[in-house]
């Protein structure tokens, strides 16, 4: 059940981020130049990107834990994957904060702000905060994220001044990044230069182990179809009461590539794995139709998903730029949408 913040709660916020704002961390520090913030337990970690030094978007990110740098990595490597803008955009998991324009701002936001006292004139100088969460369309901070974003923006204050004092250089474009470290029992803190935990997108593959289900899918009659599989984000904001923020549907695609046909077009909630209900629907087609002669999917996440199906049933499966079938299906649903 979703809880909003006090305006005590965000006044704190909105003090410690124009207290950070003076600092002028972009001045420091490039997007790709992660400070990572540590706190007294290993899996208290989060890693910034601050946003500006090109001067077109001020903001801070901040990713939670080890999925988030995931997250981050998954967005820096977008191109090399093969993800479109959306796919990397809407998967994101993140808190960020921004200096951006007035119509940026919900009604909500600016309400909040005039609450709080503040007065903003001008371009990239309206202070909000948003929360990513996949599946869903960036909203509004609730009480939790608040109170979190306040304190990783109250250690990355001390983090930005000590690294301006140190005289140790960071190799951020050798793979490493800036750790802030901090005790909260002994008060004790330590910073410098740390290597990266890793330097590419984890993704999941799935496994499966039921014996019946994999002789069925070696036994499988072959045929000379090639079928493209992918899913991606529709971009429609659903609002359903088991939700607590607009959710953005992923449509689960099977067709047939040489006659254009489209098999299956599911939509999947945020609920449920979009991924896993591909690879229910490529099964589903062999166990009924029988093993395709070829498989082609956009990126490296399908790929790993459907990897095994494809060995066990002796299906080639392929990675290709743009998939034609699909791609024409979908920009004919975009325009009706």
């Amino acid at each position: 059940m979703r809880k909003e913040a006090s305006l005590a709660e965000w006044k704190a916020l909105y003090e410690i981020a124009t207290e950070l704002k003076e600092l002028r961390p972009w001045e420091s520090f490039w997007d790709m130049d992660l400070i990572q913030l540590q706190g007294e337990e290993e899996e208290d970690v989060a890693f910034v990107s601050i946003l500006g030094k090109g001067g077109d978007c001020y903001g801070i990110t901040v990713y939670e834990g080890y999925d988030g740098l995931n997250d981050f990595m998954r967005l820096a490597l977008a191109d090399e994957m093969n993800l479109s803008v959306e796919f990397a955009m809407f998967s994101q998991n993140n808190l960020t904060c921004y200096w951006g324009n007035r119509e940026e701002l919900s009604e909500k936001q600016r309400k909040t702000i005039k609450e709080l006292g503040y007065k903003y004139r001008g371009k990239n100088q309206w202070l909000y905060f948003m929360s990513y969460q996949a599946g869903y369309f960036p909203y509004n901070l609730d009480e939790d994220e608040v109170r979190r974003m306040t304190r990783y923006l109250g250690l990355l204050l001390e983090a930005v001044q000590c690294y301006r004092d140190m005289e140790e250089v960071v190799d951020f474009k050798g793979g490493d990044l800036f750790c802030y470290a901090f005790n909260e029992k002994t008060g004790a803190r330590k910073w410098g230069a740390q290597a990266m935990p890793f330097t590419s997108c984890q993704f999941p593959s799935l496994t499966l182990t039921e014996e019946e289900l994999l002789r069925e899918l070696k036994e499988a009659s072959k045929n000379d179809c090639i079928l493209e599989a992918e899913c991606t984000y529709t971009g429609s904001a659903v609002t359903d009461k088991k939700y607590d923020r607009p959710a953005n549907p992923m449509l689960c695609l099977l067709a047939e590539r040489n006659s254009g046909m489209m098999l299956k077009a599911e939509m999947v909630g945020p609920d449920e794995d979009a991924m896993v209900v591909l690879a229910e629907t490529v099964v589903g087609f062999i166990l009924t139709h029988g093993a395709p002669k070829e498989i082609r999917v956009s990126n490296v996440i399908i790929e790993a998903i459907l990897d095994q199906v494809c060995q066990v049933a002796g299906i080639r499966l392929r990675r290709v730029k743009k998939l034609s079938a699909v791609s024409e299906f979908w920009e004919g649903m975009r325009e009706r949408l």
